[in-house]
């Protein structure tokens, strides 16, 4: 291939290694918001440390929302952020089609992701993406007659590029071009040609002694010197973003074709400074001479080229005028129209810059662009067969602009957005998700008002922690969770009751300053200054969830009823039952039983200070009975209930686990 076309595409691949650093994301600077490559997901793994959105610490803005957008993934168990980077990079940047983000400010767009939301219409609207801000320059060459010579021609132009759908885009550019070039081998062909015989102008090749004298046709050596000035619209299909097995690519091929329209110029240097043609006979000479010595082609054009530096003097006045097929004439200048063809790559650096390289052929139908139009009188002095066209290798810097926008469409993978709708209806991934509590208190993720609640914390079916007596203190942290209404309280949530002149000084325990209840004694601890009859205390029961023994923050202040009666009658033993005849066998039934009345004696020793020798604990496991019964009766058989011991009587407070090591039920 041509001789620059490695030495541009060489050239585009260091810029890509030096600006697109390969390795360690660690060495990776911050960018404005990822677009996912080693650079962009150092980006996305940022953290606001540095300020929020919008802050005044320096931090720069994420105007595209990247990072808040993946923190989901990289928290996430599924489908994790730092998971798929290790399976394959680059990841995908910002494609969240669901929230809307993109399609504001388009009416007819926003009703249709409304649609899409609602679940009416299946497709949601496409996003606003960035436009492409194109600068190009780099070889520009004429193939025609005269042999071109690659060091010389060169061009540059700008363009604006959009993405018309995935795979398709437009652009509209303008390209300057320069080029010349001399041919080093003689022609005899101006005989028909009107720019050198004298017919337009001074330049007469074919009439040695001016016009009208008899004809003696030179041999000459041609050149040309052509500026163009071309517009056109060009359709753009991409190869490389649409994927199947990796999220994205930062590599793309395009395919081009347009049509458009060009002015040039063509000069040639055909007359000296004083408006005489050239005398080529010397250089003629010594290319005949070393023809007949059969010198190699390379010597003969050293040679040549060095008899022509001689010879010309860079005078180029001669107007390559006529003949023009399909055009117009605008005084020096021939507009003509042509098409194109081409194919390109380019290599996504950033989120904002892309390098590319071009190579287009621009055909037009006319044969005078290097200034040779005709064949050798030799052959008859026809027009030439064949037309001219530019060969353009072009070196681009895309720039994409447009703030709250995706990347321009051409560079994302449509499929992104499909495969996430997938692996989101996943059965097992949408019951984790469903089922998700974070804070492990029994409450669903979906359903709490409170995702962060301390653990251990009883909570109610909202996952809000509770506060029974409304204290503003959490029953986990507060001393006395069923504090006497209309009192201050203390640090610890105890109820500040004043001293009472009628019963402070009492010593049985009931009342005054001995007195107990909610775990607090002392002067924090007075209640409930009349009588008590404890032989008319009635104990609630408590009930539990199938194969657990947790107690359910609901049956808490049950149990309070509980520890302040036992505080009331210092003499008084109760007898704690665990109850379970569910559908297991006897024997985990026994030890669920005994599990249930044992965590129940630990909390209202623990919580309350009620001694354990008040205790008296018991089990009872029956049989495989579920099958049988409502859901009612089922309930009533996970239970704890209480009884008064009848005097004398004795038992173990805290008796051996029936089944050692066997584990039944869960305390959760």
């Amino acid at each position: 291939m041509k001789k620059n076309f490695p030495l541009l595409l060489t050239t585009a691949l260091v810029v890509c290694s030096l600006l697109r650093p390969v390795g360690s994301s660690a060495a990776i600077h911050k960018v404005d918001g990822p677009v996912l490559s080693e650079g962009q997901m150092q980006a996305a793994d940022s953290t606001d440390s540095k300020g929020g959105k919008g802050g005044k610490s320096g931090k720069s803005k994420d105007s595209q929302n990247q990072t808040e957008y993946m923190k989901p993934d990289m928290e996430s168990k599924d489908y994790n952020f730092y998971d798929r980077k290790k399976i394959s990079t680059p990841l995908m940047p910002r494609y969240d089609l669901d929230s809307a983000v993109y399609q504001k400010g388009f009416k007819k767009k926003e009703e249709q992701q409304k649609a899409y939301l609602q679940n009416k219409y299946r497709y949601p609207a496409r996003p606003k993406d960035q436009w492409e801000l194109d600068l190009f320059g780099g070889s520009f060459v004429i193939q025609g007659d005269i042999k071109p010579d690659w060091t010389k021609g060169w061009g540059g132009g700008i363009g604006v590029r959009k993405a018309i759908n995935y795979f398709f885009s437009i652009r509209g550019s303008y390209l300057y071009g320069w080029d010349k070039a001399r041919e080093l081998q003689p022609r005899f062909d101006v005989a028909h040609d009107g720019n050198l015989n004298g017919t337009l102008n001074n330049a007469d090749y074919y009439h040695v002694n001016g016009p009208g004298t008899p004809v003696a046709e030179k041999t000459i050596f041609r050149n040309y010197r052509t500026m163009t000035h071309s517009l056109r619209v060009e359709g753009l299909v991409n190869l490389g973003n649409i994927l199947f097995h990796r999220e994205r690519n930062l590599v793309n091929v395009n395919l081009i074709a347009g049509v458009g329209a060009h002015m040039y110029r063509t000069q040639m240097d055909m007359l000296d400074k004083n408006g005489n043609p050239y005398d080529f006979s010397a250089a003629v000479a010594d290319y005949n001479n070393l023809k007949a010595n059969n010198t190699p082609q390379k010597d003969i054009n050293k040679a040549i080229s060095q008899d022509l530096d001689k010879i010309l003097q860079g005078n180029y006045v001669v107007e390559s005028k006529d003949p023009l097929k399909g055009g117009a004439r605008i005084g020096h200048w021939n507009l003509a129209p042509d098409f194109n063809v081409g194919v390109g790559i380019d290599f996504h650096v950033s989120k904002w810059v892309t390098l590319g390289l071009e190579e287009n052929f621009i055909f037009n139908n006319n044969s005078n662009l290097d200034g040779v139009n005709y064949q050798s009188d030799d052959l008859g002095g026809a027009l030439a067969p064949h037309y001219d066209h530019y060969l353009a290798s072009m070196l681009h810097v895309k720039i994409h602009l447009g703030k709250n926008r995706v990347e321009p469409l051409y560079w994302l993978n449509p499929m992104d957005f499909a495969y996430k709708k997938i692996s989101d209806a996943n059965p097992d991934k949408i019951a984790n998700d469903i089922l998700k509590d974070t804070d492990e208190d029994g409450v669903p993720d979906k359903l709490d008002k409170e995702p962060n609640t301390k653990k251990g914390c009883p909570v109610d079916v909202k996952g809000v922690v509770l506060d029974s007596d409304k204290d503003g203190i959490p029953d986990c942290d507060d001393k006395e969770p069923f504090s006497a209404p209309g009192y201050p309280i203390d640090a610890n949530g105890v109820a500040q009751i004043p001293p009472s002149p009628c019963c402070d000084n009492d010593t049985s325990g009931l009342y005054g300053d001995n007195a107990l209840a909610g775990g607090a004694g002392g002067k924090g601890g007075r209640r409930n200054r009349g009588a008590f009859d404890c032989s008319k205390v009635e104990m609630p029961g408590v009930y539990f969830d199938e194969d657990k023994y947790y107690i359910d923050p609901a049956y808490q202040s049950a149990l309070h009823q509980v520890a302040e009666k036992l505080q009331m009658c210092p003499d008084v033993k109760m007898i704690v039952t665990g109850v379970d005849e569910s559908s297991n066998n006897q024997k985990y039934n026994e030890q669920l039983a005994y599990n249930r009345a044992t965590s129940v004696v630990d909390y209202l020793v623990e919580k309350y200070g009620i001694s354990r020798d008040r205790f008296i604990t018991k089990y009872q496991g029956g049989k495989k009975s579920n099958a049988a019964k409502t859901p009612a009766e089922r309930k009533a058989s996970r239970r704890v209930e209480f009884g008064y011991a009848a005097d004398g009587e004795k038992g173990e407070s805290n008796p051996p686990a029936p089944h050692p090591g066997l584990k039944a039920g869960s305390n959760k």
